[in-house]
């Protein structure tokens, strides 16, 4: 399974190595997490057009994948993009990925447009996938048997889900249907009027419904203010303290003209910004 996930990451290096190459751009390549993925993408341009020596690249590959090759300095990959902290394990095996903390989204749970049901409590969203819950009918919804979704083991919206939402309670993994990534979950969800998943606010569209979590909306406001409860954290990883063309990039992306970018993905910034001070009596 490894020598599978090395040699695509060899192929894909090779793919994006040749824009940087052919141009004499140093380049800045990054793997990780669809969802950090998307919006340093919509960052990149901007900071290209500010420093056109350095040409910034990335893939998607799941967040653990990206911790090993960072961690191990492989492929050529100088920064990764994960939405969760480094396990103990991870820490220890890696003891020199320095982790930047950018951004945060929120984890909603989503149905499907054609299901009634407009909200949950924590305790009914709990119950649901502990298996104690299994007809819609129970929680509001048409009478039928809910679909149970959820994501891979070491996923960081299962983590995040999990860690505010279950409690002490555990997942029941055997009644549920484990998908890899988050757009397959979309997809499912989008198609099948009876499953229930989960989905970054960021990732919210047309195919799936957003369903308020104790009457709280899942919404960008909210998730600034912090009255949404499930945040995920959005890091970039390097192996070390970063140097050159990555630092110069990670810097940009951590300046108020980058945390400006990234809001405007519909991700909050890392830190909320300040209150205005109020004005003397």
């Amino acid at each position: 399974m490894l020598r599978k996930i090395a040699i695509c990451l060899v192929i894909a290096l090779f793919i994006l190595g040749t824009t940087s190459l052919a141009t004499g751009k140093e380049a800045v390549k990054g793997l990780g997490v669809k969802g950090v993925k998307d919006v340093i993408d919509k960052i990149s341009p901007p900071f290209m057009e500010k420093n056109p020596g350095i040409a910034v690249e990335t893939i998607e590959e799941k967040g653990d994948v990206a911790i090993k090759v960072i961690g191990k300095s492989e492929f050529g990959f100088t920064f990764g993009m994960i939405t969760r902290p480094l396990k103990d394990e991870e820490k220890k095996a890696y003891p020199d990925i320095k982790a930047f903390l950018f951004a945060k989204d929120g984890v909603t749970v989503v149905v499907n447009p054609k299901n009634p049901v407009k909200g949950l409590t924590t305790a009914q969203v709990r119950d649901i996938y502990a298996g104690k819950i299994t007809d819609w009918s129970a929680v509001g919804g048409t009478k039928g048997k809910i679909t149970v979704l959820i994501r891979e083991e070491g996923a960081g919206q299962r983590a995040a889900l999990e860690k505010v939402v279950m409690g002490t309670e555990k997942v029941a993994v055997e009644k549920a249907k484990v998908l890899d990534k988050m757009g397959a979950m979309k997809e499912e969800v989008a198609k099948e009027s009876s499953a229930i998943g989960y989905i970054l606010i960021g990732a919210v569209d047309e195919k799936v419904k957003a369903l308020e979590l104790d009457g709280k909306a899942p919404t960008l406001e909210n998730l600034k203010t912090g009255i949404y409860p499930v945040e995920i954290p959005f890091y970039l990883i390097t192996r070390d303290v970063p140097k050159g063309a990555t630092k110069t990039f990670i810097d940009f992306v951590m300046s108020p003209e980058g945390q400006s970018l990234a809001e405007k993905q519909k991700v909050a910034p890392a830190a909320p910004k300040p209150a205005p001070p109020k004005p003397k009596k």
